[in-house]
């Protein structure tokens, strides 16, 4: 019996943002101590590092947090049919799928595609200077609302979203403080992702466009 233990990678480039595709193997994953995946752009690699008793390490750079992570990959993944996911621990963002190459393109091609129907059925495909920043900045809000870490220094919880071309602002229904969000670029998506809580100031009343 023949075992295929060529596997694909596709992770996010914390640089452009992209997918990068690469394909390695068990055999190079145990015959060299490290193995760099670079994106096209140059802006970003991925590192896969071998470990005792053939196990393997993936040094993943996050769009995210802006931070590297370390995932401690099984030897299994290169002979599963399951596609290893890995997220960033402090923004849930899944940044990197390790499997066989047709299924991890099926992931990839799930999550853009779930993305097109977001875009499609809001009708925002020509609108924001960066859909996919606009997007997961939208997705980070959300995420610290939830948590219940979004606050007015009024007390009041009561905030609306006002969208921009370029850029969010909260703004509390009841004393009007604010707090605005830059999103057309993912350097911008790197520093709000940093965030963990959002705090809206009365003195940020001042819709002033913003400064390139």
């Amino acid at each position: 019996m023949i075992i295929n233990t060529d596997i694909t990678i596709a992770y996010k480039c914390s640089s452009c943002g992209t997918f990068q595709f690469a394909n390695t193997s068990l055999f190079k994953a145990i015959s060299q101590r490290q193995i760099h995946i670079r994106c096209k752009c140059k802006g970003s690699n991925l590192t896969i590092k071998k470990e005792r008793f053939l196990g393997c390490r993936a040094i993943v750079p996050c769009i995210g947090c802006g931070r590297k992570h370390s995932y401690s990959l099984d030897t299994k993944i290169f002979t599963s049919s399951k596609v290893a996911v890995l997220n960033c621990p402090e923004t849930g963002i899944t940044q990197c799928f390790i499997g066989k190459d047709q299924e991890v393109r099926r992931w990839v091609d799930n999550l853009e595609r779930e993305f097109d129907e977001i875009i499609n059925t809001l009708g925002y495909d020509n609108y924001f200077a960066n859909t996919q920043v606009m997007f997961d900045t939208l997705n980070m809000i959300h995420d610290i609302a939830e948590k219940g870490n979004l606050f007015c220094e009024c007390g009041n919880n009561d905030i609306e979203l006002l969208l921009f071309s370029d850029r969010i602002y909260l703004r509390c229904r009841k004393c009007s403080a604010q707090r605005m969000f830059y999103a057309f670029s993912n350097q911008h998506l790197k520093d709000n992702l940093k965030m963990g809580s959002i705090l809206l100031f009365k003195k940020q009343r001042g819709m002033d466009m913003p400064r390139y």
